[in-house]
């Protein structure tokens, strides 16, 4: 898989299952439940409320896949983790019978290639992806990537003006590029002339009221897709493929539960999720 940068909007970097917990915490943990780590969680794909409840992408969908992938387990939890955590070298949790249970499994949406993560971990096909795209106006004569010479161009948020300044000969063609906070306010100046292109990502563009009213050019100058991450050699990274690609399936129970999914989270259909049984064989 191509390198990615990782998105600031959903920092996810999900890096275990629940580990390091104390003694005291035993009661809480079993080797009959599953424990989904994070580290940052981010709308839309995780969203931590009150009391801890886990709204948002990633809990719809293992509510949703959790009894076809679940084997032995009986319950799921979604727990924080701390940044860096890596798989079976920073402990386990204890069960009830003051058990150990080293880490089994790596689970959550994450972006992949960070680090060692591509040699540590299997992952699951992409679920979803945020594409970087430029955008502006539908009357403007600028049609694709080939004409941003001479463009006042306008960024919203730092993954975007990361992916225009990785594509140098596009950057280097434009006659300005400012960055702007708020996806409606780089609206309003293309609006009025201000500006000839807005670069963003779609999970910020697509759920925009006002979003069928502009031009999205052709192709894209970046990807980021999330996928769950799992441990090596654990098994659950095909179980879960095929939970989602059954999820999705018109074939299956009352038809594609996946995509209903995704535009709930993210206001539009942000599904890359491609596979097909034969491919874990």
């Amino acid at each position: 898989m191509k390198r990615l940068f990782a998105l600031a909007l959903c920092a996810l970097l999900v890096l275990a299952t629940f580990a390091g917990c104390s003694k005291s915490d035993k009661e809480k943990y079993s080797d009959t439940k599953l424990i989904i780590g994070y580290t940052e969680a981010a709308a839309p794909i995780l969203k931590i409320g009150e009391g801890g409840k886990v709204t948002g992408f990633e809990a719809d969908l293992w509510k949703a896949i959790f009894d076809g992938v679940k084997g032995d387990c009986k319950d799921y939890t979604f727990e924080k983790v701390d940044e860096g955590y890596e798989l079976e070298k920073d402990g386990g949790f204890f069960d009830s019978k003051d058990k150990e249970y080293s880490a089994g499994l790596l689970m959550g949406v994450v972006t992949t290639n960070r680090g060692t993560f591509n040699e540590d971990y299997s992952f699951t096909e992409p679920l979803v992806s945020d594409r970087i795209i430029a955008v502006t106006t539908k009357d403007s004569d600028r049609n694709g990537f080939a004409e941003f010479k001479n463009a006042k161009v306008i960024t919203v948020g730092e993954v975007s003006a990361e992916a225009l300044k990785k594509n140098a000969q596009i950057a280097s063609d434009c006659k300005s590029i400012t960055a702007v906070e708020k996806i409606d306010a780089a609206l309003k100046q293309l609006d009025k002339g201000k500006a000839d292109i807005l670069v963003t990502d779609e999970f910020t563009f697509m759920p925009n009221e006002k979003a069928e009213n502009y031009k999205v050019f052709d192709g894209e100058l970046d990807r980021i897709d999330y996928v769950i991450a799992c441990a090596k050699y654990s098994g659950w990274k095909d179980s879960i493929n095929e939970a989602v690609y059954e999820l999705k399936s018109e074939d299956y129970g009352d038809g594609d539960e996946f995509t209903p999914i995704v535009e709930k989270a993210f206001g539009y259909n942000a599904s890359s999720f491609n596979w097909e049984p034969n491919e874990s064989k």
